[in-house]
């Protein structure tokens, strides 16, 4: 599959088979994690494979969080609501839970570098997820920051998470929304040409 080809083909994935991919499988994606760029070459960036008990843990952490704030967000659809508090409840029955971390540096700048290098960790991982026929989304916001998921995974305070990627083989296949200015004619600055 060519990179432009991976790219266009990832989608988030919300629901999932109850198939679990085979180890080497989720080693290759996180191969792929670990050769992301990074500032200075720090490699700043672990990752954190769960399943089992510890995965149902984190999947109620992020339901009792979204079981009050979905039925409340006004950005969301009244018709979506019931659809992602299902999903809510497991990740979509992802079997497997790759969570990313970066150091908690006292530097501002240096932090920075580090989150922005491993999201770009997290990027290779779903890139190559979707070149192994597995599925994935990229979680962020509340649950990241959640101290009761930082207990359960025994991260210490000198670490962050830059995300939570639930993956398995999918059970469903969404369209691609549309992008904006698919000509790039507003999003590109073109200077010196």
């Amino acid at each position: 599959m060519k990179i432009l080809d991976a790219i266009k083909n990832r989608r988030s994935i919300r629901k999932y088979t109850n198939q679990e991919p085979a180890s080497d499988l989720i080693k290759n994606v996180l191969h792929a994690g670990n050769w992301a760029p990074s500032a200075g070459n720090s490699q700043p960036w672990e990752f954190i494979v769960v399943k089992g008990e510890v995965k149902r843990e984190i999947s109620q952490e992020f339901y009792n969080f979204a079981k009050d704030y979905i039925p409340k967000a006004a950005y969301i659809p009244k018709d979506q609501k019931a659809r992602m508090l299902e999903y809510s409840k497991d990740f979509g029955g992802a079997p497997i839970h790759i969570i990313v971390s970066y150091p908690n540096l006292n530097d501002k700048e240096k932090k920075e570098e580090a989150l922005k290098a491993s999201c770009a960790a997290i990027q290779n991982i779903l890139l190559q997820a979707t070149v192994n026929g597995l599925g994935t989304v990229w979680v962020d916001g509340n649950i990241t920051h959640s101290k009761t998921v930082k207990e359960i995974i025994g991260l210490s305070d000198d670490r962050l998470i830059a995300g939570i990627i639930p993956i398995g083989y999918p059970d469903s296949n969404p369209p691609a929304p549309p992008r904006q200015d698919p000509e790039l004619n507003e999003k590109v600055k073109w200077l010196g040409f």
